[in-house]
């Protein structure tokens, strides 16, 4: 009897796990879209990368550099890419300064004080953090090289 529910628990688990992926049909597909980002010259680590599509009906895509300044684009699901189209693009890289450490402001809160507030410098020129103002596109298409490079300046 051990046995046979053992055998039984083993081909339930292996069939568990030789089911596909939950991916809807329908959904629209995406390209694989990697690239890097410099500052003047310099690779930037940490800068948030997001692709705005065009489109009324379009999707964007984001992506987050590592210390080469690398990124890839993400849609539905990590590191898919992007949907083919248009995009008007936005790089930005905020860091908090300053500021109180969790301990002090629980300590603060608890007293009923209030401690002065983490200050948000932008490590970036703003004007790339806006797809208004950074002059920044991006053609993504299914046949083409699909890595793009942002040397940003200022």
């Amino acid at each position: 009897m051990n046995a046979r529910l053992g055998s039984c628990m083993m081909l339930v688990l292996l069939f568990a796990g030789c089911g596909g992926s939950a991916v809807d049909p329908d959904r629209t597909e995406t390209v694989p879209v990697t690239g890097t980002v410099t500052h003047n010259g310099e690779p930037v680590e940490g800068a948030s990368v997001t692709f705005m599509a065009q489109s009324a009906d379009g999707r964007g895509a984001s992506g987050t550099t590592d210390a080469s300044g690398e990124f890839t684009l993400t849609t539905f699901e990590p590191g898919d890419g992007a949907i083919p189209g248009s995009y008007r693009v936005k790089i930005a890289k905020t860091v908090v300064e300053g500021g109180p450490s969790e301990e002090e402001y629980q300590a603060a809160a608890a007293r009923g004080m209030t401690l002065p507030q983490p200050e948000a410098k932008e490590m970036l020129p703003v004007k790339y953090k806006d797809v208004n103002t950074s002059q920044l596109t991006a053609e993504v298409k299914e046949d083409d090289d699909k890595e793009f490079d942002f040397a940003l300046t200022g």
